[in-house]
């Protein structure tokens, strides 16, 4: 176990070492490192305490931080250390996110986001399996890489994690919303498609982007969001009107089987 000061002093050079490599804004080390924004506030206006001078430039709005002096610490012996610096404060740091900053790679905008959308993913799906966060159909979303669409929020409550993210996710926003929304007009009808239908609307089983494999993410995560009826379902899974691989989209979600994390 280490102490409060030992935990102070791991966290000033955990975040120096991000703001040193580019990730020097506040929101971006919330999201790289978990920790709450007053945290990471507050652990910048303390960097003087371990002789870590650490300066902001720009406007409120998009300015950053930068370290301007390490003081008596060896900045490279600090990065060779950093996989123990976030063992020891429980942090998910993404392995290659380390690995770059260990090898001095700069990172560019893109490069930096996904690697904070990696980092969020591994958090967002340990919370899931390990405390029981959140509700089955948003853990399978990140789990599976389906743009959780049933979880955006409208403005007047904090986003989710899932919308700083969008590009990211393998099925895109606007291809779950498209799906979803057709899904609901026939449901709304009395005109469910079969699945063979429903893929053969959407461009078939080898579309690049509403492909067979999207369509089974998205009518899953449907299922685990609890929208729609068993009638939807039955009819979406009517016998030999789809494939074999579908079979599965109405199992309950096995938490500690049915996540995988690599």
């Amino acid at each position: 176990m280490i102490n409060k000061s030992q935990t102070a002093f791991y966290r000033k050079i955990l975040i120096a070492v991000l703001i040193d490599s580019g990730i020097a804004r506040v929101p971006l080390l919330v999201d790289a490192t978990g920790m709450g924004r007053r945290t990471v506030q507050e652990v910048i206006n303390n960097m003087s305490d371990i002789n870590i001078t650490c300066l902001r430039t720009g406007s409120t709005k998009s300015g950053y931080y930068y370290i301007s002096d390490w003081g008596v610490l060896d900045k490279n012996k600090i990065k060779n250390q950093l996989q123990h610096t976030s063992d020891v404060l429980e942090c998910y740091l993404n392995k290659q996110l380390i690995l770059d900053l260990v090898e001095g790679v700069s990172m560019s905008e893109q490069r930096l986001m996904q690697a904070m959308f990696n980092q969020q993913r591994l958090q967002i799906m340990s919370l899931g399996v390990h405390h029981d966060e959140y509700d089955d159909g948003y853990l399978y979303a990140w789990e599976s890489g389906v743009y959780p669409w049933f979880n955006d929020t409208d403005g007047s409550v904090n986003q989710m994690p899932h919308e700083c993210y969008p590009e990211f996710f393998k099925v895109s926003k606007e291809v779950v919303q498209n799906v979803l929304n057709y899904l609901d007009e026939k449901d709304l009808a009395g005109e469910v498609p079969t699945f063979y239908q429903l893929e053969d609307h959407f461009g078939g089983k080898w579309n690049e982007e509403s492909g067979r494999m999207a369509l089974l993410g998205i009518c899953r995560y449907a299922f685990l969001s609890d929208r729609f009826g068993k009638e939807f379902y039955d009819k979406l899974l009517t016998p030999m009107q789809h494939p074999s691989e579908a079979s599965s989209m109405c199992r309950p979600l096995k938490r500690d089987s049915n996540i995988y994390f690599m």
